[in-house]
């Protein structure tokens, strides 16, 4: 199984369905903390964490527009309402595999 499918699996899993709008967001989730690892790291490289991470980013950017009262991943689950950022989460995951000088700072 290739890594984006991996992620979107995890995704539908996450969200209880699959819509082209999260397709998307898969991607470009896959893109961008691709572009933020550290010189020699690649996502196959960390797959486990990387597919959490882009999963979770996907999901928490759809779920914006969508009616969804709760996600889960791993042991991290997100209500609607509540106070915590999952985007925030789905990169400090990734923490350990960025390149220096990217800083996420959570609220």
């Amino acid at each position: 199984m290739t890594l984006n499918d991996q992620v979107l699996n995890q995704a539908e899993l996450l969200a209880g369905e699959m819509d082209e709008r999260l397709r998307l967001l898969c991607a470009v989730a896959e893109k961008q903390l691709s572009r933020q690892l550290r010189d020699g790291v690649t996502p196959e490289d960390i797959r486990e964490d990387f597919v959490a991470a882009a999963s979770l980013l996907a999901c928490a950017r759809w779920s914006r527009g969508q009616d969804i009262q709760e996600f889960r991943a791993g042991d991290l689950t997100v209500k609607k309402g509540q106070a915590g950022n999952p985007e925030g989460e789905a990169l400090a995951l990734l923490a350990p595999y960025l390149k220096p000088g990217f800083a996420f700072l959570g609220v």
